[in-house]
């Protein structure tokens, strides 16, 4: 499977599966990053990471950010989304994924590890993950976003 760089010509198809994967998930699909989001957030000089598209056709996306973990004292990644087309599972697609990105990590940061959630209610996800040879962590993720946020920016 061909795992390659985003491009702004994959940008229409990706937002439509960031939409897909944000209804997957329960969340508002208004909420979801559209084309041009996408094109900000990882193309150009502002690139905040990395997207990593399946496919010529793109079939799936992962996006991968640098990370540093004082625990481990190593530099990794961490992978923010991980999505394959309903039509395109259990073909091998999101393994291709995965490895895609412990590469780009290794390669590209000199990264040692990769780092990821997943919702408790994703069974076939845990599988998945289980299978890759990860390990499950025990551990709580929290977000400050829209209101929260803006305020606790503004605190001095």
């Amino acid at each position: 499977m061909l795992i390659r760089p985003f491009t702004a010509d994959d940008a229409q198809a990706i937002a439509t599966m960031v939409a897909a994967l944000n209804a997957e998930e329960g969340y508002d699909r208004a909420t979801a990053a559209g084309a041009a989001a996408l094109c900000d957030a990882f193309l150009g000089p502002r690139a905040l990471g990395v997207l990593l598209v399946a496919g010529d056709a793109p079939l799936g996306y992962a996006t991968l950010h640098a990370s540093f973990e004082t625990d481990m004292g190593a530099r990794g990644a961490c992978i923010g989304d991980l999505y394959v087309a309903p039509q395109a599972r259990r073909r091998g697609i999101g393994r291709a994924l995965v490895a895609g990105c412990a590469r780009h990590a290794r390669d590209a940061w000199g990264g040692s590890f990769l780092l990821w959630t997943a919702l408790p209610a994703n069974a076939a996800g845990h599988a998945f993950y289980a299978a890759l040879g990860a390990q499950g962590q025990p551990i709580h993720v929290y977000a400050l976003q829209r209101q929260a946020f803006d305020r606790l920016a503004e605190t001095p």
